[in-house]
């Protein structure tokens, strides 16, 4: 894969071999990143980051629950073990100057699905649009706080052949937790709030679920739209999930409703463009996902999709679909702040018929700026 503009990005990451391969690379990574978080603690932003991940990298408290997860994990998915173990190894052997337990790095792997999770997560915004040989599809992973991300191209040697993705994700998490794209598709990935009770059911039967990263993970390796339906319909998810997942031909809204009676909504999208998903908001109909906050919904679910539809009336264009998703993030007010000092990363990608997929777009944190195709 070619990345271009690399002069711009100088922390884009190659990540090259197997399964454990690619996990230590990672682990390295994050665990240097970090270490220079900590020596340079220039604001509380990175000093609350860095203490926050030590606290949860350290902690080696035995819960029966996380244990089913992660057994379950290792009984469906090996490599993805051996990934675990390659970036435990990986983040050992980083200059992060604290021991890492490998019980605590698998909960960070499990995002919001850990105990820590309040029964909602803060949000991220879609936007996808058909264009004349093809589709775009803006996306932008939002926090209370921001947090650092890294974008990796990577070559994971198979038994069989070697697979080429280019992955967002989060610290310490799997490869493709905030979005990605392989030379066939590209996706994004929202968690949909769910108040406390429905979470709390899911816990009855943890034992039995997948936690919800594998999910985005495994995606990078699939080539078409039944092989990502077969792994969710093989496997329940730890909470509610919605992908947008574009082809260069076909594009698909996936919504991941575990329950007792587990529910997969897989939609082609072929009119009422263009569509939006925010997380606290995802449509109008009667199958509605809503944010809540302790058990009421938020007013603001509905004001914010509203905002982001508002906003994206009459786009024609990607250019368009840029420009005022942009102007959406910079003017949206959330809680007293503007939406853009919450935003993470905000990712352009361009699906064409004939040509490499491209994603370009800001990484926050870091004031990063960054265009990548998969040629």
């Amino acid at each position: 894969m070619t990345w271009k503009n690399s002069k711009v990005n100088p922390k884009i990451l190659k990540l090259t071999g197997d399964n454990f391969e690619i996990g230590r690379g990672l682990g390295k990574f994050w665990g240097d990143y970090f270490y220079d978080l900590n020596k340079r603690k220039r604001n509380k932003r990175d000093k609350d980051h860095y203490d926050y991940y030590e606290k949860w990298l350290k902690n080696d408290a035995i819960d029966e629950r996380i244990v089913g997860l992660l057994r379950n994990m290792g009984k469906h998915f090996p490599e993805l073990f051996h990934e675990l173990v390659g970036m435990y190894i990986g983040i050992n052997q980083s200059q992060i100057r604290f021991k890492v337990s490998l019980y605590g790095l698998f909960r960070c792997w499990l995002a919001e699905s850990d105990e820590s999770f309040k029964g909602y997560n803060d949000g991220c915004s879609s936007v996808i649009l058909p264009t004349k040989n093809g589709f775009c599809l803006a996306h932008s992973d939002e926090n209370k706080k921001t947090f650092p991300l890294v974008l990796a191209d990577v070559s994971l040697e198979t038994a069989d052949n070697t697979l080429q993705f280019i992955s967002i994700s989060h610290p310490f998490q799997l490869l493709g937790s905030a979005a990605g794209m392989n030379r066939n598709f590209a996706f994004q990935g929202n968690s949909i709030g769910c108040n406390r009770k429905i979470f709390d059911n899911l816990l009855k039967d943890w034992h039995t679920r997948i936690p919800k990263t594998v999910f985005s993970r495994m995606m990078l390796e699939m080539s078409s739209i039944d092989e990502i339906k077969e792994l969710y319909q093989n496997h329940g998810a730890t909470l509610p999930n919605h992908h947008y997942v574009v082809f260069c031909d076909k594009a698909y809204s996936i919504e991941v409703k575990p329950s007792a009676n587990e529910e997969l909504i897989v939609q082609e999208l072929r009119d009422d463009w263009p569509r939006i998903h925010t997380n606290h908001f995802l449509n109008d109909h009667s199958r509605q996902w809503v944010y809540y906050k302790g058990k009421k919904e938020s007013p603001e679910s509905r004001e914010r999709r509203a905002a982001l539809k508002d906003t994206m009336q009459d786009v024609e264009s990607s250019n368009q679909v840029k420009a005022k998703f942009e102007k959406y993030l910079k003017e949206y007010i959330q809680d007293g702040e503007k939406l853009i000092d919450r935003t993470s990363g905000a990712f352009f990608f361009t699906i064409q018929q004939g040509e490499p997929l491209s994603c370009e777009g800001y990484l926050y944190y870091g004031g990063t700026p960054f265009s990548v195709s998969t040629n």
